[in-house]
Formats: structure tokens, C-alpha cells, sequence
């Protein structure tokens, strides 16, 4: 999970995606419409596909009104990196985080 400091180092867009993606919808008290609800991914019986998972980011990022010019999802073992770019910004930023933390 990022830090404070880490996300006032980055542009206001990027801060905005790697805040979604990295606070679990439901888990604050007061705002449980905060990040992405990565439940869907926990269900028994759906298999992670990487291609799938990237279109749902890709969807759930435009619903907040993040915009990405593209996007792509790797899982190594249990590390999962996505490389992604928002519009606006110059250059690929990444997240990795491991897979049981961000999807299960």
C-alpha cells in the first residue's frame, strides 16, 4: 500500500488510481464507496484471467472519471504488476502488489 508521502509526490490523476485500486471498497466505515470492489474476484468458482481483469480496471477507472490510455496486467507466482498510463501524464506507471492482498 502506498504512503501519503508517496502519493503527494505524483500527479493528481496517478494519486487518484493508485488511491481506487489500492483501498477495498466497503473497508472504511464512513465511505464505503471508496475504491475499486474487487469481491467479484474473490468469488468461488471465478477463475482470474489477467485480459478480464485489466478491462475491469480499465471500466471501474472511467467510471470514476479516470481516464487511461492503456493498460496491461501481469501475475508472476503471486505478484501481480500493472503497468498502466493516465491520460495526461507522460510515461507507464506500475503497481505491484501481491496477489492474495489485492484479489482475495
Amino acid at each position: 500500500m502506498g504512503s501519503l508521502t508517496g502519493l503527494l509526490g505524483k500527479a493528481r490523476s496517478v494519486a487518484r488510481f493508485e488511491n481506487e485500486f489500492q483501498t477495498q471498497q466497503g473497508s472504511l466505515y464512513f465511505a464505503p464507496q471508496l475504491g475499486f470492489d474487487f469481491s467479484y474476484w474473490q468469488m468461488a468458482g471465478v477463475d482470474f484471467n489477467a485480459a478480464a481483469f485489466n478491462t475491469w480496471i480499465i471500466s471501474e477507472s472511467v467510471k470514476r472519471s479516470i481516464i487511461m490510455l492503456n493498460s496491461s496486467v501481469f501475475v508472476d507466482g503471486f505478484i501481480l504488476k500493472l503497468d498502466y498510463t493516465v491520460a495526461g501524464i507522460q510515461g507507464t506507471q506500475s503497481i505491484r502488489n501481491s496477489y492474495g492482498g489485492v484479489i482475495r
